[in-house]
């Protein structure tokens, strides 16, 4: 884990930190590989509750060039992430997804930490919250929960303090839990929380403006209530 926090440091050092170069997350490595764990949970799990993958500060992209069998290896993503139960609690892991030379995500491993073992994640500052709309409508099967929490102190567009991916059940609310740095000092900091559900490239439900999010709010639950996009 000290080794994963290591080059989540380099790679944030080395990639510009946007908000919003690929649809409402950083990298779209992440939004494939939340694509393959989802389908092989749904396969195993038709009932599952919802998967959750990490993304900056808590994942490493690297550009590889490296064969698995007939399969080039384009890029292998690392980082942190959490599966919910039915019975209710989050299971922490970490994992591995390699993605071939065509973008597409072949495999998927991930290792199940044990905290009674003190098998935890890198410390960090936990903000629960869910997002719904208030349409009577299904979610389309494939869909994803993109949530960042921004700082737009300085840039308008924002740097991206946290983010994460969840694929789900596909039943609202969707749950998430982003992880922010420890150590987040909210003073001299203009925080919001950005939101979509997306299919693929396409955004079907947004918020029409991100949330703020006070000091003081940072404890506290936060409910998003997401618009439906219209066609352009």
């Amino acid at each position: 884990m000290r080794m994963l926090a290591v080059l989540a440091a380099a790679f944030l050092l080395a990639t510009p930190v946007l908000a919003q170069d690929t649809g409402g997350i950083s990298s779209t490595a992440l939004s494939r590989c939340a694509g393959k764990i989802g389908l092989e949970t749904r396969t195993d799990d038709a009932a599952f509750v919802a998967i959750m993958l990490d993304g900056m500060p808590w994942v490493t992209i690297e550009r590889t060039e490296e064969k698995v069998g007939s399969q080039t290896i384009a890029t292998t993503v690392t980082g942190t992430g959490a599966q919910r139960q039915r019975r209710g609690g989050t299971v922490p892991f970490l994992f591995t997804c390699l993605i071939d030379d065509k973008g597409e995500a072949v495999m998927f491993h991930s290792t199940r930490l044990r905290p009674e073992a003190g098998q935890l994640l890198p410390p960090a500052t936990v903000i629960l919250g869910s997002a719904t709309y208030r349409e009577k409508m299904a979610l389309p099967h494939g869909i994803e929960l993109r949530v960042q929490l921004l700082d737009i102190a300085k840039d308008p567009q924002g740097e991206i303090v946290a983010e994460q991916v969840v694929r789900s059940g596909w039943a609202v609310p969707i749950a998430f839990g982003l992880r922010a740095p420890n150590d987040l000092k909210p003073a001299g900091r203009k925080l919001v929380i950005a939101a979509r559900m997306a299919l693929g490239r396409k955004t079907l439900f947004q918020l029409k403006q991100p949330q703020p999010l006070a000091a003081g709010d940072l404890g506290k639950p936060v409910d998003l209530v997401l618009e439906k996009v219209g066609e352009p």
